[in-house]
């Protein structure tokens, strides 16, 4: 038996993640579908928690990993349908912050929901799910050091 590089490792967990990922995507459709939405969208929407206070465009922007025009784009599909607005930020006028509607955070709420449950994740048993997580947290932090 062959034991995979280092390098083959990351190629086959990347491969796995964006499998997961398009999984996840492709069975979600009818959700997408029936809110209206389509993935980027849903990815801002994601984004967007209540519980967390409300990112400027540029700030959105990054948790998007996109530039500033087309988060604009998305928080402007997102207002035509009433699911966002965009509000003064108080530390700074001159600046706009995103926020969620009522409509936008139920909207929101159904969308997880539906994620999480129809995830190729939600498979997993928690304690291979715990471990997953551990993993990813600590690849990233690895990965914010310089």
């Amino acid at each position: 038996m062959v034991t995979p590089t280092p390098d083959e490792l990351t190629r086959e967990l990347l491969i796995a993640f964006r499998e997961v990922i398009g999984t996840s995507q492709t069975q979600l459709r009818e959700t997408l579908d029936r809110l209206g939405l389509t993935v980027p969208l849903a990815d801002a929407l994601w984004v967007l928690d209540p519980a967390q206070p409300a990112p400027s465009m540029k700030t959105l922007a990054g948790q998007l990993h996109c530039d500033p025009s087309s988060a604009t784009f998305l928080v402007t599909r997102l207002e035509l349908q009433g699911l966002t607005e965009r509000v003064p930020d108080p530390a700074d006028r001159r600046s706009k912050t995103v926020e969620l509607t009522d409509k936008g955070a139920l909207v929101r709420g159904e969308l997880i929901e539906a994620m999480v449950a129809q995830s190729p994740l939600a498979a997993l048993g928690p304690e291979d799910q715990a471990a997953a997580l551990q993993l990813l947290r600590r690849a990233l932090a690895q990965a914010e050091r310089p």
